[in-house]
Order: C-alpha cells, then structure tokens, then sequence
C-alpha cells in the first residue's frame, strides 16, 4: 500500500490501474495489487546508537513486511549509512533523506531493476528543511526553515536587515531533481517594538486541498532562538499553488500554536476534503507560555476558514491530555501521542527514551480519546507519515529510563508495534537493535 494517507491511497489504486504505483502525502502509498513485473520492498529510516555523531542514521532495506513483526531489524553489516541527523519523506515510489545541520543535502531513493534500494540523485539546500509534503504522486514540497536568518535587537524588537522570504522548493519524485524554486513571507514581521517584536514563521505543515496550499506554522523570533511567540492563536496561510502566492491569513484563539518543532504532521486532511490540526499547548513540548488547551481545529472542505462550530478539546476530555504528536490515519481516526506529565521539564517530550508518552486513538468525529491497549508508555522523538497497510498503522516506541534530550543509553529497549486503530489495540512486533525507526516504507520499480 503505502507510507502515506488514506485519502491517496483511493489515487494511488486508481492510478495503479493506469499506470504502476501512486504516492502522496503526509502518509504515503502503494497500489495493494502491483503488476506482476513489479517489485515491492519495505524499506525503514533506522537510527543507530550512539545519538548526536555522524552516520548514525541508514536507509535499511527489509526482507518482508514480516521482518517489522518478528525477530530483530539491525544494520549489522547492511544498510546504506546517511550523514548526521536526517529526517525522510516518500512521494510516490521515491523515498527522500534530507540532512538537518551536518549535511543540507536531500537524497533520494529508489529501487533498481533488481529491487535493490539505490541512490537516485540529490540537491542541497541553503538553511535547513522543516517540513514536506507530496502535492501529488510524482511532486514533492519542501520548504525552508530559515531560522536565525536576520539582524534581531531584543531591546527595540527590530529586525533590521529585514527577513527574508521562505524558499519552497518543487521536486520530480520521478527524477529526485528540483524542477522549480519559489519564495513567499508567509506572514513575517520585521518588528516595532519589544513588546510587538519582528518574527519568522516556522512551518509545521502543509496540505493540498482544491488548488490550495494549506499551510500551519508558528511564529519564531529571528535570530536562532527556538522559542515561539504569540502561542495562544493557531495559525494557517493558504496559497494559491502552484503560484505560492498568499490568499489570505486565518487564527484561531481556542487553542494554541499547531504542530510541534521540526517537520510534524500539524495539519492534515481526511478523506472527505475536511483538515484538522492539532495544537501542543505544554512547555515540555516546546510550547511556553500557553493558556488555551491543547486541541483539534478543523477547516471544513470547501472553505479556507477554521469551523466556529468546531473543536476537540483533547486536553479535557476523559482518556486525554496535552498532545504532543497526532497523525491522521483514515475514516475520522487518528493516532496521537499524549503526555503523561506535562510538568516533566522543557522540551523533554522531545527525548527519545523514557515512559512519559502513551498513544491513543482520537475520533475527530464524536471527539473522544482511547487509550491503545497493548502499546506501552514510551518516548519518540520523530517519526515521518505514519505507514498504513491493510488498514494497521505501524510505529515504533522507546521504553526505558528518562534521557537528556540528544543523549544516547543502551539501556531502552524498542520494539515495532501493529496498531488496529478501529479496535484501540496493538501487537508488539520486532525489535529494533539501535534507538528507533524514523520511518516505515514501501518502495516499488
């Protein structure tokens, strides 16, 4: 199937039917019944021990889609190793890697006429990637964060060498190549004084919807620092695509900022045309300063406007808390993960082992939390579009003692997990020998 959303996986079937194989955004796909000639691997982001030193993340091909149930997943001896920190995105049959600070280099990947993962090409990039999503099932959109970019008095407020505008780039998921360069402010600020300062918007998602770039973000200050501002509204723009010219700017004060820090599925959309965001809303998240709960905003299909009679207050509802990731899988359904101790210090919802995370089911639609039976309290920091197939999500979690965020123990364990997200349940499954899996794939020639 795929590595993406349910609402391409209807495209991807019906282009199968014309072509081969289609794929899309934030959670991928694969046509369930490839031609004969074709060839299907399951592919996964894995992440090594120890954390914070080159090389620790590998593109690791898999023997079977039984291989994420059973057993051990190693790059003992195997796998294509990357440079430094990464974060990974499919579109289509293409999956790409792209450097964080070490390297700003986006490869991509493909399988050979053998079905062996090979390297395609790749392009570099000028700041840093933050976020991503496929348009379609040969255009991958990736934007750049850019922050620290700009001359920032925190006295006057003022940015004074102004912000420069984000740069988008459009990319041929056929040919891994960049085929178009666009740049647009977005909603950026050069400041007034302190207590109305310059800020940068920092994008934590995107989606495609009627001709429409949907895109979420938070609002940074300029000069490097990772701290939000204004955090109590949620904050969308919609462009025109492919032209990526601003049509308007919405917020919405029910609940805070959207997404989290880094690339985060923070808006996505259902099967029906309908988006939904999610808002972090706690200081371990990276989220300080908020008053309003940690929630669910939906904009309705066919407009570009944040629904009035909408909202899930996830916080305050039985089974619920403070969200610190959400991951839409299909038929009203997503996967979250919860904190369990919002007071757990600064950012720490971000380390990648411990037992303050627990997942759950939200139903957007009659709003309520299911805990997921079967999965243990755990600690993740990143994962790309959650894979689906055969209607099961697959995800990985990090048990153990708490870390620093960056810092690397033996001492956790990781397995892969099965989630029935209709029945709230998941089945534990291989054990990963390193410190997650950033990803789960399904590449096809």
């Amino acid at each position: 199937m795929k590595t993406q959303k349910w609402k391409y996986y209807i495209m991807a079937v019906a282009l199968a039917v014309m072509t081969a194989y289609s794929c899309s955004d934030d959670d991928s796909e694969i046509s369930p019944n490839p031609d004969p000639a074709t060839s299907s691997k399951y592919v996964v982001a894995f992440q090594s021990l120890p954390v914070g030193q080159a090389s620790v993340d590998y593109v690791l091909e898999l023997p079977s889609k039984e291989a994420l149930m059973s057993g051990e997943i190693t790059v003992e001896g195997t796998g294509i190793p990357q440079t430094g920190w990464r974060f990974f995105h499919q579109t289509g049959n293409t999956l790409f890697t792209a450097g964080y600070i070490e390297d700003r280099r986006c490869i991509s990947y493909q399988l050979n006429e053998e079905a062996t993962v090979e390297k395609k090409t790749d392009f570099t990039y000028e700041s840093t990637l933050n976020n991503y999503t496929s348009i379609d099932a040969t255009t991958l959109l990736a934007v750049e964060g850019s922050i620290g970019v700009a001359s920032f008095d925190e006295n006057t407020g003022i940015a004074s060498d102004g912000i420069p505008d984000r740069t988008f780039y459009f990319v041929d998921a056929i040919t891994g190549a960049v085929t178009d360069k666009k740049t647009n402010p977005v909603d950026s600020f050069d400041g007034e004084s302190a207590t109305n300062p310059a800020y940068i918007p920092w994008v934590t998602g995107m989606v495609m919807r009627d001709g429409k770039l949907f895109l979420s973000y938070q609002k940074y200050y300029p000069n490097g620092s990772t701290l939000a501002i204004a955090v109590d509204k949620a904050y969308v723009a919609v462009l025109t695509y492919p032209e990526l010219e601003l049509e308007k700017l919405i917020e919405d004060d029910r609940t805070s900022s959207i997404g989290t820090f880094g690339p985060s599925t923070g808006i996505e959309q259902a099967e029906n045309g309908d988006i939904y965001s999610y808002s972090a809303a706690s200081e371990t998240s990276g989220i300080f300063g908020a008053t309003k709960p940690s929630g669910v905003l939906k904009i309705s299909n066919g407009s570009t406007d944040f629904d009035t009679e909408y909202f899930f207050d996830v916080e305050n509802t039985t089974n619920g808390g403070k969200i610190y990731w959400m991951d839409y899988i299909g038929n009203g359904k997503a996967l979250a993960r919860i904190v369990l101790d919002e007071n757990m210090g600064d950012w720490l919802a971000f380390t990648e082992q411990g037992e303050h995370l627990k997942l759950v089911v939200l139903d957007l639609i009659n709003k309520t939390v299911t805990n997921v039976e079967g999965m243990p309290n755990h600690g993740n920091r990143y994962t790309a579009p959650t894979f689906v197939e055969d209607g099961k999500a697959y995800v990985t979690g990090r048990t153990g003692e708490l870390l620093e965020i960056g810092s690397a123990s033996d001492t956790g364990e990781t397995y892969v997990y099965e989630v029935d997200v209709e029945n709230a349940t998941a089945v534990r499954g291989a054990k990963v020998n390193g410190f997650g899996l950033k990803g789960i794939f399904k590449l096809s020639n």
